[in-house]
């Protein structure tokens, strides 16, 4: 397959830059990345798509979310193991429809993540790559709530901690995600609370790096983000309460941050002042340190811990706010969900930019998303997955 006369983008396409090239695809393979238009002179039985006034990009990677526990998904299934499974392999599948070709799944429930990534990767379904954890770990807090129950396992000393990492990792986990400090969105939840000792943490991170996985920490208040960076965790998700001295020490650390901006959107409904009153202050505060690491040349990351499908991500509201809240440019904001998010996955010698011999997930949009990234704000054009056309816009 060829598609032609494709804008690319200098910093997603290995240095080139075009108005008018073409990408060939061979068996799921980016093939060749060609800076002048295809010469149907040349055309040998390869299907030809003609793409003239858009942009091809990289398949778009979001590294917080979840493809069940947000919105209730997956809850109403507890009773069937067979209905969860299918309910979120079916929930999974969205994501394509919005340009995401890879997602890490931030837990789930009862590890049905580990199944969906599986199904995937033999073919089952069309979905977007998954990296999962499987459970999420975190210290008991008074009342284990039942319905973090399905999604948690429960870690109250640094033996129990240690034994909770390798169970994941046995399960099939890709990486170890910790709550190192309290929820914001349950309501017994104290997110400007640690909630996990600093020793806790160093546990979890030894343990998992013997078994060449790494940590995610779940952190909002900024003495967590301080322990977390200090013992070494890889990905510090969400750093809604960062202080701009813990951003100096991320920056020294090379930390990698990824803040989760769109889940602190607060829809109209009957518990709108409940939700701005508790989330409302944490998102200012959020894109204003946001906004500084940006100047100070952190490496971030893309995550929305929103699910696809719903309003934030129907309409790009982490685009949105990392642009209009946080002046970030579209291009940075671009390369944070492409090839940053790749980066830091570890996955960017298979993913993350438009260069030969890397698998062929990418994105057709319209318009010019690298000057003004609105253009993502709505499902692409086309979407093809190693080499496949899932979708059309």
């Amino acid at each position: 397959m060829i598609l032609n006369h494709v804008r690319l983008v200098r910093e997603l396409a290995d240095g080139m830059t075009t108005e008018d090239g073409y990408v060939r695809v061979d068996k799921g393979i980016i093939r060749e990345v060609s800076g002048t238009a295809y010469n149907l002179k040349n055309k040998n039985h390869e299907k030809i798509l003609d793409c003239e006034g858009k942009t091809l990009l990289p398949g778009l990677i979001d590294l917080h979310t979840h493809i069940t526990v947000l919105n209730r998904v997956g809850f109403e299934c507890l009773h069937s193991d067979m209905e969860l499974l299918i309910t979120a392999a079916k929930q999974a599948t969205k994501y394509l429809d919005m340009g995401f070709t890879t997602i890490r799944d931030c837990e789930s429930i009862h590890r049905v993540a580990n199944e969906v990534r599986h199904m995937v990767q033999i073919g089952l379904i069309n979905g977007p790559d998954l990296i999962t954890c499987g459970r999420a770990i975190m210290p008991s807090e008074g009342d284990e709530n039942q319905m973090m129950a399905q999604h948690v396992s429960f870690a109250d000393t640094t033996d129990e901690v240690k034994k909770a990492v390798r169970q994941e990792i046995a399960q099939g986990a890709d990486f170890v995600k910790i709550f190192a400090s309290g929820a914001a969105a349950v309501d017994t939840g104290i997110p400007q609370q640690s909630i996990m000792f600093p020793e806790e943490i160093e546990t979890a991170v030894a343990t998992a790096e013997r078994k060449g996985c790494y940590v995610a920490a779940h952190c909002h208040s900024d003495e967590a983000i301080r322990n977390c960076i200090l013992a070494g965790v890889k990905t510090i998700e969400h750093a809604t309460l960062i202080s701009e001295e813990t951003l100096e020490l991320a920056a020294e650390k090379d930390a990698y941050l990824i803040p989760t901006l769109a889940v602190m959107y607060v829809s109209d409904g009957p518990y709108k002042d409940y939700w701005e009153q508790r989330l409302g202050p944490m998102f200012r505060h959020c894109t204003q340190k946001m906004a500084k690491a940006y100047e100070l040349g952190l490496f971030l990351g893309f995550g929305t811990d929103c699910s696809a499908g719903d309003y934030c991500y129907e309409n790009g509201m982490e685009f949105r706010y990392r642009k209009e809240n946080c002046g970030m440019k579209d291009l940075d904001i671009l390369l944070q969900c492409t090839r940053n998010n790749a980066v830091i996955a570890g996955i960017q010698d298979k993913v993350g930019t438009i260069k030969k011999d890397l698998l062929a997930d990418m994105i057709l949009v319209g318009g010019k998303p690298d000057q003004d990234i609105s253009n993502l704000y709505h499902r692409p054009d086309l979407v093809i997955k190693k080499g496949k056309i899932i979708n059309r816009g």
